[in-house]
């Protein structure tokens, strides 16, 4: 009687121990699917996460289509000497306007105005500082050379052996994917190919940033730095430091012949 008691005991727990264990795992599972759920609303409550950023190569391959499709733009680069014997600074700047076939640009030396040129209408007019008098000449000029600078940027991706995507930024109260480019000493001159290669023959480097805007992939801003440069004879070597920024893409821009 009593070693049946203790069986019967035993079957109790035993069976008081499993629908404790199943109660348990059935705890688990339900924290478990919890813990899920939570993820995904966490993924897709916050901008950028549960999709995953584009590549930079995704997103240089896209901005390449988006420039097939300006037709109009305002840029302006600005060239610095730094880490000369003389010191640094500010030289040159360079404003380009262009709307269709139409260009305005304007050179500057040390913030005087050195040369103007103006393409309206397939008529070319320029003029050099000092002189007020404009002087129609043959077309020379044309947007794509114009722009010929950033264009020239078209292979960063695979003439860089550094490439990095370091994510979103504010450029211009707009958000923007700001790409890294890294350049070894043999890599300068395939990019910056229209410089003599003697002014590049002791460069130690270059750094190339590039923003792309978010919503609409334009290149709307460039900094590159190439190290070491032989600036001129007398200045020796220094740092080339290139910004270029570019507004007003695809908006109208009135370019009117000189008066």
């Amino acid at each position: 009687m009593f070693g049946k008691g203790l069986v019967r005991l035993k079957e109790a727990e035993r069976v008081m121990g499993l629908r404790r264990e199943s109660s348990f795992d059935g705890r688990r599972w339900f924290v478990a699917v919890a813990v899920c759920l939570s993820l995904c609303f966490l993924l897709t409550a916050f901008p950028g996460c549960g999709k995953g950023e584009p590549t930079l190569e995704e997103i240089w391959e896209k901005s390449a289509e988006a420039q097939e499709n300006i037709t109009s733009l305002h840029m302006e680069i600005a060239v610095f000497y730094q880490n000369t014997k003389f010191g640094s600074g500010q030289i040159q700047t360079y404003t380009v306007d262009v709307s269709g076939n139409n260009v305005h640009l304007q050179n500057s030396i040390f913030g005087h105005t050195f040369s103007e040129v103006v393409v309206v209408g397939g008529k070319q007019y320029s003029r050099a500082m000092g002189s007020e008098k404009w002087q129609e000449q043959p077309v020379s000029l044309s947007a794509q050379s114009a722009t010929e600078q950033v264009r020239g940027f078209a292979d960063l991706p695979s003439v860089a052996s550094t490439r990095e995507n370091k994510g979103l930024e504010k450029i211009g109260g707009k958000e923007a994917y700001h790409l890294y480019f890294g350049l070894s000493p043999g890599e300068i001159p395939n990019l910056f190919s229209k410089v003599p290669v003697s002014q590049l023959s002791a460069a130690t480097g270059a750094d190339v940033d590039v923003w792309v805007e978010k919503d609409t992939y334009y290149r709307i801003k460039y900094e590159a730095v190439i190290r070491n440069v032989l600036i001129e004879e007398k200045i020796g070597n220094g740092d080339v430091r290139i910004v270029t920024n570019i507004t007003q893409i695809n908006q109208p821009i009135n370019i009117n012949p000189p008066s």
